[in-house]
């Protein structure tokens, strides 16, 4: 009776051992949450830059005469930020881009463009304290062979790089509105995007030591281009619709990750052939802040 009873001590023990540091992690994580509304805004620090590593991918499916073609995009990108101070009361931030690779695969093969005059190249860009975009255009300067595509210059991808905070004190459950427009700029056309974005504060997490807003987003967007590939002109018009979750340090105003998954679909339009194509796909994207 006595050694049964010292086991089931022992078992206590044990399972004490691994209850209390998750009631520790628990009750830190309840103390670091803020309980009244919290003020959002973006602080870049002169000397303490900030790098950032990003993923995307992108699926787009071709329905062509019953045949369905598709064409599969992977990109990553390291850069980092370094605070310039103010510009008319917005953020000036260098960016210097340390690493970048991109591959795309179709029904015709694959092709990765090269990336060698563009990594390690540094532009500026504008900020407001709220994280939306006032000024990317250096990014103009930075263009990629994409083939048949054209070259592309990089300013879409520097457009509502970060996510928008709200103008006012919120608290969980609170919800805001912001958007972003993107355009894709080449030498065959442009491609303009429309995002409206739906934010909620979802709650506060602890990541890598820092207390972190939570917001959950719900995505809805459109897509409209004029192409020419090939001497074909090419009319875009699609839809997009997604979700997102993206964490902010609360005290030291720095966005900590975000991943996002967006579904579109919609037409291409082949002028001279008279031909209306269905297409459809999804694009997934992460963006983190690096652990120093």
């Amino acid at each position: 009776m006595k050694k049964r009873s010292s086991l089931k001590k022992r078992a206590a023990i044990l399972a004490a051992a691994f209850v209390i540091p998750g009631l520790v992690g628990a009750a830190i994580a309840a103390a670091s949450s803020p309980q009244e509304a919290v003020t959002l805004v973006y602080k870049f620090t002169p000397g303490t830059p900030l790098s950032y590593k990003t993923t995307g991918s992108n699926v787009q499916n071709i329905d062509a005469m019953g045949q369905t073609m598709t064409n599969e995009t992977a990109s990553g990108m390291d850069f980092t930020l370094t605070s310039k101070g103010l510009k008319d009361g917005n953020l000036l931030l260098g960016l210097k881009i340390d690493a970048m690779t991109l591959s795309i695969t179709g029904p015709q093969g694959g092709m990765t463009p090269n990336l060698s005059g563009i990594i390690g190249k540094s532009i500026d860009i504008v900020l407001s304290p709220r994280g939306e975009t006032v000024d990317v255009s250096s990014a103009a300067a930075l263009s990629i062979d994409m083939g048949e595509g054209g070259q592309r210059d990089m300013t879409s991808d520097f457009q509502g790089i970060f996510d928008t905070l709200p103008d006012h004190a919120v608290k969980i459950g609170d919800s805001w509105p912001s958007q972003k427009k993107i355009t894709q700029k080449s030498t065959a056309g442009d491609v303009n995007i429309a995002l409206a974005i739906a934010n909620t504060l979802d709650g506060f997490e602890a990541i890598d030591g820092r207390s972190c807003a939570r917001i959950k987003a719900n995505i809805n967007g459109t897509m409209s281009g004029a192409l020419n590939q090939g001497g074909m002109a090419l009319g875009l018009e699609g839809k997009m619709t997604g979700t997102m979750t993206w964490y902010f340090a609360v005290k030291d105003g720095i966005f900590v990750k975000s991943e996002s998954t967006t579904d579109l679909g919609g037409t291409i339009s082949v002028e001279a052939a008279g031909m209306t194509l269905g297409f459809s796909g999804q694009q997934k994207s992460a963006m983190t802040l690096v652990k120093k």
